[in-house]
C-alpha cells in the first residue's frame, strides 16, 4: 500500500483548499476527498507520536546514561585522589620522598602558593574587587505585562509547541 509522505498530504491539502476556493470542483467529490486526506493525515500524525515517543524514550535513555557515567568518573576521580593522598602519606612517613621504580618516577613537589582567606572582613579594600551584575527577574516582568503593565524593552510573547499525550 502506498503510504504518503506527510509533506505530500499537505500539499494536497492545500491544492484541495484552494481548488475549493476557485469552484472547480464538485462538492460530493470535496467532501470524500478532505474525509480521506483527513484519514491519512491522522494516520500519519499517529505514526509521526510513536517515532516521538520512540526518540523521547532513547532520549531519555542515553541522558541516564550519561549521568550514571558522570558519577562513574566522580568516583573514580575520587579513588585516584584518595590513593594518591595514601601514597603521598607514605612516602611522608618513610622519608621516601623521591625514588625511581622500573615503571614510575615518584617525587614529593610543592604545589604554587595559593591564598588562603582565614577572615574576609579584614582585607583591605584595596584588594577587593566590586562586582555588581543586574538580571532581569523574568518572573516580576512577566507578571507585570500580564497585568497590563508596560515594560520597556519587554514585550509578552505567546509561543505554540506541539504536545503529544
Amino acid at each position: 500500500m502506498f503510504m504518503a509522505t506527510l509533506y505530500s498530504l499537505t500539499a494536497n491539502y492545500d491544492k484541495l483548499l484552494q481548488l475549493m476556493q476557485d469552484g472547480d470542483i464538485d462538492p460530493e467529490v470535496l467532501s470524500d476527498t478532505l474525509a480521506s486526506l483527513d484519514d491519512a493525515i491522522e494516520d500519519k500524525a499517529d505514526g509521526y507520536a510513536k517515532i516521538i515517543a520512540d526518540l523521547k524514550g532513547q532520549s531519555d535513555t542515553i541522558k541516564a546514561e550519561a549521568q550514571r557515567l558522570r558519577e562513574r568518573a566522580q568516583s573514580i576521580d575520587n579513588n585516584i585522589k584518595w590513593l594518591k593522598q595514601r601514597l603521598q602519606d607514605a612516602m611522608e612517613q618513610t622519608g621516601k620522598t623521591k625514588f625511581k621504580t622500573p615503571y614510575f618516577s615518584f617525587g614529593i613537589q610543592n604545589n604554587p602558593p595559593a591564598v588562603d582567606l582565614v577572615d574576609e572582613s579584614k582585607l583591605p579594600v584595596s584588594y577587593l574587587v566590586h562586582v555588581d551584575e543586574w538580571h532581569p527577574d523574568k518572573a516580576k516582568i512577566k507578571d507585570a505585562l500580564k497585568g497590563g503593565k508596560e515594560v520597556p524593552g519587554a514585550i509578552l510573547k505567546q509561543g505554540q509547541s506541539l504536545r503529544i499525550r
